[in-house]
Protein backbone atom coordinates (compact mmCIF):
# COMPACT_ATOMS: atom_id res chain seq x y z
CA UNK A 1 0.00 0.00 0.00
CA UNK A 2 2.84 2.41 0.85
CA UNK A 3 4.50 1.67 -2.50
CA UNK A 4 1.26 2.47 -4.32
CA UNK A 5 0.92 5.80 -2.50
CA UNK A 6 4.54 6.69 -3.24
CA UNK A 7 4.05 5.79 -6.88
CA UNK A 8 0.91 7.94 -7.14
CA UNK A 9 2.64 10.85 -5.41
CA UNK A 10 5.60 10.55 -7.81
CA UNK A 11 3.42 10.58 -10.93
CA UNK A 12 1.39 13.49 -9.57
CA UNK A 13 4.63 15.47 -9.12
CA UNK A 14 5.82 14.56 -12.62
CA UNK A 15 2.50 15.64 -14.17
CA UNK A 16 2.48 19.02 -12.41
CA UNK A 17 6.09 19.62 -13.47
CA UNK A 18 5.02 19.30 -17.13
CA UNK A 19 2.56 22.19 -16.91
CA UNK A 20 3.95 25.36 -18.47
CA UNK A 21 4.95 28.12 -16.07
CA UNK A 22 3.40 30.74 -18.31
CA UNK A 23 -0.03 31.77 -19.40
CA UNK A 24 -2.60 34.51 -18.94
CA UNK A 25 -3.63 36.33 -15.81
CA UNK A 26 -6.00 39.22 -15.57
CA UNK A 27 -9.08 40.83 -14.16
CA UNK A 28 -12.61 41.30 -15.46
CA UNK A 29 -14.37 44.58 -14.64
CA UNK A 30 -18.02 45.62 -14.96
CA UNK A 31 -18.88 49.14 -16.09
CA UNK A 32 -22.40 50.45 -16.71
CA UNK A 33 -24.40 53.67 -16.78
CA UNK A 34 -23.49 57.17 -17.89
CA UNK A 35 -19.72 57.54 -18.20
CA UNK A 36 -19.83 61.02 -19.76
CA UNK A 37 -17.60 63.53 -17.93
CA UNK A 38 -19.45 66.32 -16.15
CA UNK A 39 -18.26 69.09 -13.84
CA UNK A 40 -18.39 67.92 -10.24
CA UNK A 41 -19.19 64.34 -11.17
CA UNK A 42 -17.20 61.71 -9.31
CA UNK A 43 -16.15 58.77 -11.45
CA UNK A 44 -16.88 55.50 -9.71
CA UNK A 45 -14.05 52.97 -9.80
CA UNK A 46 -14.44 49.86 -11.90
CA UNK A 47 -15.63 46.81 -9.99
CA UNK A 48 -14.18 43.35 -10.43
CA UNK A 49 -16.89 40.87 -11.35
CA UNK A 50 -17.52 37.12 -11.44
CA UNK A 51 -17.50 35.87 -15.01
CA UNK A 52 -16.75 32.81 -17.06
CA UNK A 53 -13.74 33.54 -19.29
CA UNK A 54 -13.36 31.61 -22.54
CA UNK A 55 -9.95 31.42 -24.19
CA UNK A 56 -9.76 30.53 -27.88
CA UNK A 57 -6.95 30.27 -30.35
CA UNK A 58 -6.41 33.73 -31.86
CA UNK A 59 -9.55 34.75 -33.75
CA UNK A 60 -9.83 37.52 -36.33
CA UNK A 61 -13.03 39.21 -37.41
CA UNK A 62 -13.27 36.61 -40.20
CA UNK A 63 -13.38 33.85 -37.56
CA UNK A 64 -16.35 35.17 -35.57
CA UNK A 65 -20.05 35.72 -36.02
CA UNK A 66 -21.21 38.90 -34.32
CA UNK A 67 -24.73 40.11 -33.53
CA UNK A 68 -25.01 43.57 -31.95
CA UNK A 69 -22.28 43.81 -29.29
CA UNK A 70 -21.95 40.06 -28.78
CA UNK A 71 -20.16 37.25 -30.55
CA UNK A 72 -22.40 34.27 -31.28
CA UNK A 73 -19.70 31.89 -32.48
CA UNK A 74 -15.93 31.65 -32.74
CA UNK A 75 -14.45 29.36 -35.40
CA UNK A 76 -11.05 28.87 -33.75
CA UNK A 77 -10.42 26.16 -31.16
CA UNK A 78 -11.74 26.67 -27.62
CA UNK A 79 -8.58 26.17 -25.55
CA UNK A 80 -10.01 26.48 -22.04
CA UNK A 81 -12.70 28.01 -19.88
CA UNK A 82 -12.06 29.45 -16.42
CA UNK A 83 -14.17 31.25 -13.83
CA UNK A 84 -12.94 34.42 -12.19
CA UNK A 85 -12.74 34.90 -8.45
CA UNK A 86 -15.27 37.26 -6.86
CA UNK A 87 -12.95 40.24 -7.48
CA UNK A 88 -12.74 39.37 -11.19
CA UNK A 89 -9.20 37.99 -11.11
CA UNK A 90 -8.10 34.84 -12.91
CA UNK A 91 -4.92 33.01 -13.86
CA UNK A 92 -4.49 30.11 -16.26
CA UNK A 93 -1.42 28.25 -17.50
CA UNK A 94 -1.13 27.98 -21.27
CA UNK A 95 1.49 27.05 -23.86
CA UNK A 96 3.20 29.80 -25.86
CA UNK A 97 0.98 31.29 -28.52
CA UNK A 98 -1.64 33.86 -29.34
CA UNK A 99 -5.14 33.69 -27.89
CA UNK A 100 -8.47 35.52 -27.98
CA UNK A 101 -10.17 36.10 -24.64
CA UNK A 102 -13.95 36.53 -24.20
CA UNK A 103 -16.37 36.72 -21.30
CA UNK A 104 -19.60 34.75 -21.34
CA UNK A 105 -22.69 36.95 -21.12
CA UNK A 106 -26.41 36.19 -21.34
CA UNK A 107 -26.55 37.36 -25.00
CA UNK A 108 -23.33 35.70 -26.18
CA UNK A 109 -19.60 36.17 -25.85
CA UNK A 110 -18.23 39.65 -25.18
CA UNK A 111 -14.97 41.32 -26.16
CA UNK A 112 -14.58 44.99 -26.99
CA UNK A 113 -11.05 45.21 -28.37
CA UNK A 114 -9.88 44.47 -31.91
CA UNK A 115 -6.26 45.11 -32.85
CA UNK A 116 -4.95 46.62 -36.11
CA UNK A 117 -4.80 43.13 -37.68
CA UNK A 118 -8.43 42.40 -36.88
CA UNK A 119 -7.60 40.02 -34.01
CA UNK A 120 -10.36 40.06 -31.38
CA UNK A 121 -9.21 40.58 -27.77
CA UNK A 122 -5.81 39.05 -28.54
CA UNK A 123 -3.03 38.34 -26.10
CA UNK A 124 0.31 36.63 -26.64
CA UNK A 125 1.78 34.13 -24.17
CA UNK A 126 5.58 34.05 -24.14
CA UNK A 127 7.86 31.54 -22.39
CA UNK A 128 8.08 31.75 -18.59
CA UNK A 129 5.77 34.78 -18.41
CA UNK A 130 2.15 35.35 -17.40
CA UNK A 131 0.70 37.95 -19.78
CA UNK A 132 -1.72 40.42 -18.17
CA UNK A 133 -5.11 41.28 -19.64
CA UNK A 134 -7.74 43.64 -18.30
CA UNK A 135 -11.25 42.99 -19.64
CA UNK A 136 -13.88 45.70 -19.19
CA UNK A 137 -17.42 44.43 -19.75
CA UNK A 138 -19.10 47.70 -20.68
CA UNK A 139 -21.97 46.92 -23.03
CA UNK A 140 -24.37 48.69 -20.61
CA UNK A 141 -22.19 51.81 -20.35
CA UNK A 142 -22.81 55.08 -22.21
CA UNK A 143 -19.82 57.21 -23.23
Amino acid sequence: MKKLLLLLAFFGTVQSAKLPRQGIQGQVFWLSGNQMPEPGKNVSPQQGVLREVLIYGAATLRDVEQRDQFYQSVKTELVTTISTKSDGTFKVRLPEGQYSVFTKEANGLFANVVDKNGCVSCITVTPKHFSWISLTVDYEAVY
